[in-house]
């Protein structure tokens, strides 16, 4: 998958793109994260596809079978409804940690994309900015 795909698909939804501001996620299911709209697809579609911009998070669920993004479960979650991002290093994965008015929402993020070359310099400029 091409990061101008995910690029194409935020600016169709008017989401501001980012460079360097996508990741590859599989989210943690939890009642926090049913809270914040993701309940849908939270267990059909485990890997999401992130992208943090100044307004505020854009989620993509990515098709478990076709591995493609489908953008009619897009959720953005807005900055104001964002009290904290952390991301936690592991032996061989991260811990995301989105924490907003109604809970926390974890993603575990692998260090490296099979298919998605973007992601792993994408991450890099991630870590570095929750530093």
């Amino acid at each position: 998958m091409k990061e101008e795909q995910i690029k194409d698909i935020l600016l169709k939804h008017k989401i501001d793109y980012t460079k360097n501001s996508t990741i590859w996620g599989t989210i943690i299911p939890s009642i926090s994260a049913y809270e914040n709209g993701l309940g849908e697809v939270m267990h059909v579609m485990k890997d999401h596809i992130l992208h943090f911009n100044s307004k505020g998070i854009a989620i993509i669920a990515v098709d478990d079978m076709l591995g493609i993004p489908r953008e009619k479960q897009l959720v953005f979650i807005n900055k104001s409804d964002i009290h904290g991002i952390k991301i936690r290093m592991r032996r061989t994965k991260f811990i995301l940690s989105i924490q907003t008015n109604r809970g926390l929402i974890e993603y575990k993020i692998r260090k490296s994309i099979l298919g998605a070359p973007w992601h792993k310099e994408n991450l890099s400029y991630l870590l570095l900015q929750t530093v």
